[in-house]
């Protein structure tokens, strides 16, 4: 809470002496009529700019320009043309408009770095609470972090009473275009009918987990591959359609994959977890 108020009180600060700055050339430049509003535009556009991609792109734009408008200003009025500036601005004011402006562009350009830096750290927490709060919101399952402790735990058990169990990855296809069509709304409600759906078909002591964004991991405890084909009919039974908010029904597809862990398998979760991820590209539910 701290680091945020004091990056919202950077910003703050240097927002404020930005704008401040802002004022020194807007009241010398929108005193030359044409010339002077075609010069603070510009100005504003490179801040904007600056603010938007940062310092090195704000500074090698505005170097660019100062180079270019100095340049014609030069020759200009080494050729005694006064076709597009006046008498007026002369080349010492354009060197305190270059001056300002980089000014102005080194101001912007550290606002745009503390918001980047604030973005960032708001991301890093919204990852730390997917790793470390143990039940999704949306489905109730636990997250990748609970699912890999369970797991463990049951290989142990595993090894010590002389059971096997299965791992199921299901892997729910076209979500981003799911996402994109429907909205966050129907999302929330896909996940709880799918929720709701998991609960109904697997046993209420297999466990079940939602790792990454569109992956569902099923612990079904003492059990065996005999009798995968019947699990899978009816999670293919449960899960296949869905029915959308207005009452449409749209078919779901999914890649799937499963491992049958037996006592004392020379094999880590996170190997196993690596192949079902690499299965998943060729088998379907």
């Amino acid at each position: 809470m701290r680091t945020m108020m004091n990056w919202n009180r950077a910003i703050f600060l240097y927002g404020a002496l930005l704008i401040l700055l802002l004022q020194i050339p807007s009241y010398f430049l929108l005193r030359l009529s044409a010339e002077g509003l075609l010069l603070y535009g510009l100005l504003l556009v490179l801040l904007l700019v600056t603010l938007w991609k940062g310092t090195v792109l704000g500074l090698i734009s505005s170097l660019v320009f100062i180079f270019i408008t100095g340049s014609t200003l030069l020759y200009m009025g080494l050729s005694g043309t006064t076709i597009f500036l006046n008498a007026s601005f002369s080349m010492q004011m354009f060197f305190a408009y270059g001056i300002m402006l980089l000014l102005l562009i080194l101001c912007a350009g550290k606002v745009h770095e503390l918001m980047k830096e604030q973005e960032n750290y708001l991301k890093k927490l919204q990852e730390d609470v997917r790793n470390y709060v143990a039940i999704d919101v949306e489905t109730g399952f636990e997250n990748e972090t609970r699912m890999r402790i369970s797991v463990n735990e049951e290989m142990r058990r595993s090894d010590r009473h002389k059971h096997t169990f299965v791992f199921i990855v299901l892997m729910l296809e076209n979500y981003d275009q799911f996402q994109q069509l429907y909205g966050a709304k129907e999302v929330q409600h896909l996940w709880q009918q799918l929720s709701h759906k998991i609960q109904q078909t697997v046993r209420t002591t297999d466990k079940k987990f939602r790792f990454r964004e569109n992956y569902i991991g099923l612990l079904l405890i003492d059990t065996s591959d005999q009798h995968m084909e019947v699990i899978y009919d009816k999670l293919d039974q449960a899960l296949k359609n869905h029915q959308l908010f207005n009452g449409k029904w749209v078919t779901l597809s999914y890649k799937t994959s499963f491992f049958t862990y037996y006592p004392l398998m020379d094999a880590t979760f996170d190997v196993l977890l690596a192949e079902l991820e690499r299965e998943l590209k060729t088998n379907a539910l």
